[in-house]
């Protein structure tokens, strides 16, 4: 009884709430103003509910500032605001040294058996007045002292730059945070390898072309061929100039090496051509083989290794040769039954972990300075140190609690509520007259068809 008794009165009370008052005794300016006080609440009370929900979703943030914050806090606020933190660097210049610790690892050629002196020494014994300049045991001995040479160089090369890399500084003044520190340091000493090893190549060729372009022959005979003449000299012209009554050899001419590819009839000279590559083969010696003239539709290979190459110089022969048969244990006893002695040597193991195949081509080894991995590993800690951050920034965020609501709320409602009783009389002054217009002309168009009928 008591609850309807109440909302009968609050229920009167909404009825005749008016809070546009003029004090009007004309029926139709209260009930105007009735209709503009319920506009008015329904607005007001709108505006607060979306106002309301509104803040009460939305994140708040606010900048945060620590001034010199030791190790452990910085590492607190990355774990609760990596997204957003950002310390700034007392010191802008770091030396890699003081944080950075590389080393690398190499291919496994450059601390094998085939590159000590033992092997190079086995395969340069071999009788070169009956192979021919082609076979691949003639390049055999200087290809190996050339990849021994490169290893070395490589591994020179390399602590060098290692040297001038723990030299150089990281320039910045933020703070970088542990991954894009590793990210910039690894860039960083990949564009410093590249650069090296792009020059140390670029030399090594710029010798390549010079000796070609000055047709120097090579001790090999690959390229060319020196002839020379027994002469005996007269006992007169002996005793005139001194010279002995013995014969000696006395210099012709130059024959240049011409190869003819089998299956072919084109032919490729070394002094016409950069290079004239041939399969790594070991032939059978005929004495009667035009001299400089090397067909292999005529000369008959006896063995074909796998990955070798000859070519004119023995820095071209190195280059374009692959490791391949040296990872086999049958492609190196085939090799080594063509020599009178024997050695004992490791074959390469091709169990080993290895960026590079087997058939990759010794000039990419050397791109690559033979290197199969460099290893840096960073002390943050000691980075941290040297940076010495001074202000840390970072933006905490949280929802809006009550009191905040309220305030702003309340900031609002004076301006909003100013803003709608001015609105709303004239907004309901504007719905009544098109109201009445809207009935008057549809009580004249009743008239008018009750008038026709």
């Amino acid at each position: 009884m008591r609850i309807r008794l109440l909302y009968k009165n609050v229920r009167d009370k909404w009825v005749q709430l008016n809070l546009f008052d003029s004090q009007s005794s004309d029926p139709s300016i209260r009930h105007r103003e009735i209709l503009s006080t319920r506009l008015y609440i329904i607005l007001l009370l709108t505006f607060f509910i979306i106002v309301t929900t509104y803040i009460s979703i939305t994140n708040r943030h606010e900048t945060k500032t620590v001034s010199f914050p030791d190790y452990s806090l910085y590492k607190n606020l990355q774990k609760k605001h990596s997204d957003s933190l950002q310390c700034s660097c007392t010191e802008y210049v770091i030396l890699y040294k003081y944080f950075v610790e590389i080393n690398a690892s190499f291919h496994q050629v450059c601390s094998s058996d085939f590159i000590s002196q033992r092997w190079i020494d086995f395969i340069f014994q071999v009788d070169s007045t009956t192979i021919y300049p082609i076979d691949i045991r003639t390049s055999l001995s200087a290809m190996w002292q050339i990849i021994r040479n490169l290893c070395q160089r490589s591994a020179a090369t390399m602590i060098d730059t290692l040297k001038q890399f723990n030299e150089s500084a990281l320039i910045n003044p933020i703070l970088l945070t542990e991954d894009f520190l590793e990210t910039k340091i690894q860039s960083a000493l990949h564009s410093l390898l590249e650069m090296i090893s792009s020059d140390l190549v670029q030399s090594i060729l710029v010798v390549n072309k010079m000796a070609h372009a000055n047709q120097l022959m090579t001790a090999l005979s690959t390229n060319s061929i020196p002839i020379t003449k027994e002469y005996q000299p007269t006992e007169q012209l002996a005793d005139v100039f001194h010279l002995p009554t013995m014969s000696i050899s006395t210099y012709v001419g130059v024959f240049e090496n011409i190869f003819i590819q089998k299956d072919s009839t084109k032919s490729c000279s070394c002094k016409n051509n950069v290079s004239c590559p041939l399969p790594g083969s070991i032939y059978f010696y005929n004495i009667s083989q035009k001299l400089g003239v090397y067909d292999l539709n005529q000369i008959q290979s006896k063995e074909t290794l796998p990955g070798l190459i000859v070519d004119c110089l023995p820095i071209q022969t190195t280059f374009l040769s692959t490791l391949e048969c040296f990872y086999n244990r049958t492609c190196l006893n085939r090799l080594l039954s063509f020599y009178l002695k024997q050695i004992n040597v490791t074959v390469l193991n091709q169990f080993v972990p290895s960026r590079f195949n087997q058939t990759t081509k010794i000039e990419f080894l050397l791109n690559e300075l033979f290197i199969e991995e460099v290893h840096f590993k960073i002390n943050y800690n000691k980075y941290y140190f040297q940076c010495k951050p001074s202000l840390c920034h970072y933006i905490q965020r949280h929802r809006f609690n009550s009191i905040y609501i309220l305030t702003t709320l309340f900031g609002l409602l004076g301006g909003l509520t100013a803003v709608l009783r001015f609105i709303t009389p004239y907004f309901i002054q504007l719905m009544l007259s098109l109201q009445k217009r809207f009935c008057s002309k549809r009580s004249q168009a009743v008239r008018q068809s009750q008038g026709n009928i």
